[in-house]
């Protein structure tokens, strides 16, 4: 029971210490459209569907090959790209940010709910299905290439027990991961300094990332081999 205990945090440690960084950049931006619920969820449906894809694999079914899980790394590079142009159209426009208020609040005015349960279920809905989910999810998904190969070998060994202590294990350590990048973000040094250059710092980092995942999964010199071919 130790040993599993022990097995289960190494293994989430190791593989996810860079997720607390990509966690705290998430949790800088928190404003109204992005918000910490959406954060968590994010970050536990990326685990979650990391660790069934290596409990699958770990049943000997083979899911996505090593090299194609790297095209994933493109998920970051077109965030951090996206980022990048949303701020340069955002400086553009500031001057017509009053008007652009006024517009939106006289139109939600004018969208009044007709039916308030039906509305609930929706909204209730949009909290899992929100951009801002998905975008975390997204890096998340894309980062966990090596989740995916430390875990396949620790499940195949493990009895069916042994994956269900380690998962509860998984579940409470990404609560952990959240608390820790939510205080990171929030320390007056970081928060300070990313909201003021988060336009710099948000597009290197989610590149850098994108770039990094392309070459350590093999993927670049699998296209390289795969154009040679040709």
């Amino acid at each position: 029971m130790i040993s599993i205990v022990i097995t289960a945090f190494v293994s989430f440690v190791s593989t996810n210490i860079d997720d607390i960084f990509v966690l705290m950049l998430f949790f800088t931006q928190i404003d109204n459209v992005i918000k910490r619920r959406h954060i968590v969820i994010g970050q536990y449906l990326g685990i979650g569907v990391l660790t069934i894809i290596s409990i699958i694999g770990a049943l000997g079914v083979s899911v996505i090959p090593h090299e194609y899980v790297g095209f994933l790394g493109l998920v970051p590079i077109y965030l951090g790209i996206k980022e990048y142009v949303d701020h340069k159209k955002g400086s553009e426009s500031n001057g017509n940010t009053g008007q652009k208020e006024l517009q939106n609040v006289e139109n939600s005015k004018l969208e009044e709910p007709t039916n308030t349960q039906g509305n609930r279920v929706i909204t209730y809905i949009k909290s899992f299905i929100n951009p801002s989910v998905v975008k975390v999810f997204g890096v998340t998904i894309a980062n966990g290439a090596d989740n995916i190969g430390v875990y396949i070998p620790i499940f195949t060994s493990m009895s069916l027990v042994d994956i269900l202590i380690t998962v509860i294990i998984f579940v409470l350590l990404i609560a952990l991961w959240c608390f820790i990048g939510l205080k990171l973000a929030e320390h007056p040094f970081v928060k300070g300094n990313i909201k003021k250059y988060k336009h710099i710092f948000v597009p290197i980092i989610f590149i850098g990332l994108g770039i990094y995942i392309l070459i350590e999964s093999g993927t670049i010199s699998f296209i390289c081999k795969k154009v040679s071919l040709r």
